[in-house]
């Protein structure tokens, strides 16, 4: 039996479900075991900007060229510096409304950008 990517596990509180498009988080609130779930939905780009992200070595930077290539190749729109910029400030701000810090897509002035400071793990299914 073949193994599937189904996502990844971002730190140890953050699932990414790809077939689902969504990012959910699962956190113990007090010490009473009572948990909550916070989620958050990404459409088609910012998930292919986060698989390619999350799909690198941590700490390598992958340059802004190689993910307007990577992430616009199929779509309609022009890409640009801008939307590219554009992109990443709402993948962030995504991010951190279920506890990600702004840093985890960091960036390397004028270079590119890369994941910094979490643990994140594949998670297979089959």
């Amino acid at each position: 039996m073949e193994s599937k990517l189904f996502g990844f596990l971002l730190d140890e509180d953050i699932q990414l479900d790809i077939a689902n498009k969504r990012l959910v988080c699962y956190r113990a609130e007090t010490s009473e075991d009572a948990m909550y779930f916070k989620v958050v939905t990404l459409n088609d780009i910012q998930l292919r900007l986060l698989l390619l992200l999350l799909g690198s070595e941590p700490g390598d930077v992958i340059s802004k060229n190689d993910i307007i290539n990577s992430i616009w190749e199929e779509s309609l729109t022009h890409p640009s510096d801008q939307r590219l910029w554009y992109l990443i400030k709402v993948l962030r701000s995504k991010l951190a409304s279920i506890g990600m810090s702004e840093s985890f897509i960091s960036n390397a002035h004028g270079v590119g950008y890369f994941l910094k400071g979490h643990e994140v793990s594949p998670i297979f299914l089959g």
